[in-house]
């Protein structure tokens, strides 16, 4: 399995699509990903909480560091720090090496989206940075669909805390959604979705 790659799980929402050729087949500049960044953050505004907005880089043969950080990074950036609620980001990819770029833009940033790339098997990979204990729980958490931290825990041979604290990091950086299903503080009850 390729390193960052991700076993095939079934969608869960309906994602918005956004074709990021629409802005050009050849991106690099930071001045183009910033006016493309104004797009893709208007329509992540307008989408309902819990929405998904799906970057396509299908009919895109450039996609330079400079453009990839000034619209998908710092977008990714927003994101993570809370600015958008529960919404999430994903890429669709002709290839591997289109994303490259954005996978670098990303690890610098300290962040990580979940790329579809055609005909890889498995079709999701992990763009930017996550640790290889974040990407098994991911993995694992994909697979399932959806799962609890101590059912996630008892499956990958951990601690429940340490669980938690994997899980939380994911959540942060919207890979993973999470959802209230029992009691109140402090016994809260959550279950955890893959976003795809």
């Amino acid at each position: 399995m390729p390193d960052g790659a991700i076993p095939g799980s079934m969608n869960r929402m309906k994602p918005t699509p956004l074709d990021i050729a629409r802005f050009g087949r050849r991106l690099g500049t930071r001045s183009e990903g910033a006016a493309a960044r104004r797009e893709i953050v208007a329509l992540l505004d307008a989408l309902p909480d819990g929405g998904q907005l799906a970057l396509s880089l299908h009919g895109v043969d450039v996609l330079s560091g400079s453009f990839a950080d000034e619209a998908i990074g710092k977008t990714c950036q927003l994101l993570a720090s809370g600015a958008h609620g529960n919404r999430s980001i994903i890429v669709t990819s002709p290839s591997a090496d289109l994303t490259e770029d954005l996978s670098d833009k990303l690890a610098q940033r300290k962040l990580a989206l979940l790329c579809r790339v055609d005909g890889a098997r498995p079709p999701w990979r992990v763009l930017g940075q996550l640790a290889d204990p974040l990407v098994e729980t991911l993995r694992l958490l994909m697979e399932r669909k959806s799962a609890t931290t101590k059912e996630l825990a008892d499956a990958l041979g951990i601690a429940p805390n340490v669980c938690h604290n994997r899980i939380r990091h994911l959540v942060r950086l919207h890979l993973v959604r999470e959802e209230r299903v029992g009691a109140s503080a402090p016994n809260t009850q959550y279950r955890f979705y893959a976003i795809t």
